[in-house]
């Protein structure tokens, strides 16, 4: 699809579900930094990787024998985070299949994020122990976010949620108690925090085209909050870092509890999923007036979990059966566009035939013999104005600035996953034999084909 032809004024959100795929187990799901792919965790313990062009499995990753809670994409697409209750994760690469690193903990994982810049390093809040910087080949670093006299192997020094900034040099903790912590990734040293509210906070996203962060609790509240902190590298330096609370997003009718909020692909709006056991229900919300835009309505089944396309309007929700629904948006095609001239039918016309329109030469008025080919052409340089059409160059080489990412530093940014073929013995054909010894040979010493496993002698 050319997204340069799409109408740039159409909403952002979808309208319906196009697709539904079936996958049992399945209990969180996440895109791709690009959107191409569709990543499942299980509540068997195994991951699965869709196609969104063909709606297909293309990789099932083994994690154990434990139930999964959740997963998280690198920046590139070659490397995929997997966390269970067990307290295992588990960084795949998926360009070779293999492990590229583990790292064990004492309690069941309840969020964990790869580094949107260094893909070989992740955060984890394990559920009763603090925060952990995770580097492949460097160790595990303990945040503290709590006093000096608080341990940090307790639940009580432990964060409830967690994501990066978007450069990656602070990671946003949330706690049980209703705040949120602002962590320097390079000293591992607290910047500021907030106390949004007495009860916890279950979730926290950052935007994707901004610095502002959304955080879900307990009291059903969705708190937009603007950060400041000092960036080095272009960004302000010498400012007070501050985490501030500038929209708050509820149900005033309905009182409904929130399962996730997390941004749309443009930041302008904030996708939230009810956590209502017979509802299956997204909203939208326009994050600067904090006004409904849109109401998603599915079938009768719980919502586990959703995700937003990066680029496209698409959202992927997960019901309680582990049906992964497609909402989507089916764009208008404007044939008028692309052919001048070009008249669209609301319904069916009869078109009458004339009686010279396949005749190669005609007589006119004048009693003179034209050949029809010639008219048609004249008549069609006539109407194009006596303009002719030149060949058309596509242009393959440049990066297309609706795909491609200007600050990006990553040297796998390039990366397509490979595809596995896998082997299966009791589909394949009988092999033939590729010796001469082999080969069945007549009295006459002629060799005789082989078909479907019988001997059939040649002519």
């Amino acid at each position: 699809m050319n997204r340069k032809l799409l109408d740039p004024f159409a909403p952002e959100y979808p309208e319906a579900i196009e697709a539904c795929l079936d996958d049992e187990y399945a209990v969180k799901c996440a895109f791709s930094h690009h959107g191409s792919l569709l990543a499942t965790a299980r509540s068997d313990g195994r991951c699965y990787i869709w196609d969104m062009d063909t709606l297909n499995v293309m990789r099932k990753l083994e994690h154990s024998d434990a139930a999964l809670t959740g997963i998280s994409w690198s920046r590139s697409g070659r490397y995929i985070l997997t966390f269970d209750e067990a307290g295992l994760c588990i960084l795949w690469d998926l360009k070779t299949g293999e492990q590229r690193a583990r790292a064990e903990f004492d309690s069941a994982i309840v969020s964990a994020r790869v580094h949107p810049r260094n893909s070989l390093q992740f955060i984890v809040c394990p559920a009763r122990e603090a925060p952990c910087l995770v580097t492949v080949d460097g160790g595990v670093d303990r945040i503290r976010i709590v006093p000096e006299g608080v341990d940090l192997g307790t639940k009580a020094a432990a964060g409830t949620c967690c994501c990066f900034g978007k450069k990656g040099r602070h990671v946003f903790v949330g706690t049980s108690k209703g705040s949120v912590f602002a962590v320097h990734v390079e000293s591992r040293s607290v910047v500021c925090s907030v106390k949004l509210s007495p009860s916890a906070v279950n979730t926290i996203a950052r935007n994707p085209r901004g610095t502002d962060i959304v955080t879900n609790s307990t009291d059903r509240i969705l708190r937009v909050c603007d950060v400041v902190l000092p960036d080095p590298a272009g960004g302000p330096i010498d400012v007070e870092p501050s985490i501030r609370v500038v929209n708050k997003i509820t149900d005033s009718v309905n009182r409904v509890s929130w399962l996730q909020a997390v941004f749309s692909s443009s930041g302008d709006y904030i996708v939230a999923a009810v956590d209502h056991k017979a509802e299956h229900n997204m909203y939208v919300w326009d994050k600067a007036t904090s006004s409904l835009v849109k109401m998603l309505t599915g079938p009768n089944e719980l919502l586990e979990d959703c995700a937003v396309h990066p680029l496209r309007p698409i959202y992927a929700s997960i019901s309680t059966f582990g049906i992964i629904y497609l909402w989507t948006r089916l764009p208008q095609q404007n044939w008028n566009a692309f052919a001048p001239g070009f008249r669209e039918l609301e319904e069916n016309i009869d078109y009458v035939e004339p009686e010279d329109e396949f005749d190669r030469k005609v007589t006119n008025s004048d009693g003179v013999l034209v050949d029809c080919a010639e008219l048609r052409a004249g008549r069609e340089s006539r109407n194009s104005g006596g303009e002719e059409e030149g060949d058309v160059v596509i242009d393959v080489t440049e990066d297309d600035p609706l795909f491609s990412d200007s600050d990006s530093d990553s040297e796998d940014e390039g990366f397509v996953l490979p595809v596995v073929v896998e082997f299966d013995p009791d589909v394949l054909p009988m092999a033939v034999p590729s010796t001469e010894e082999s080969v069945p040979k007549d009295d006459d010493g002629r060799a005789m084909d082989i078909d479907q496993g019988y001997v059939v002698e040649e002519p």
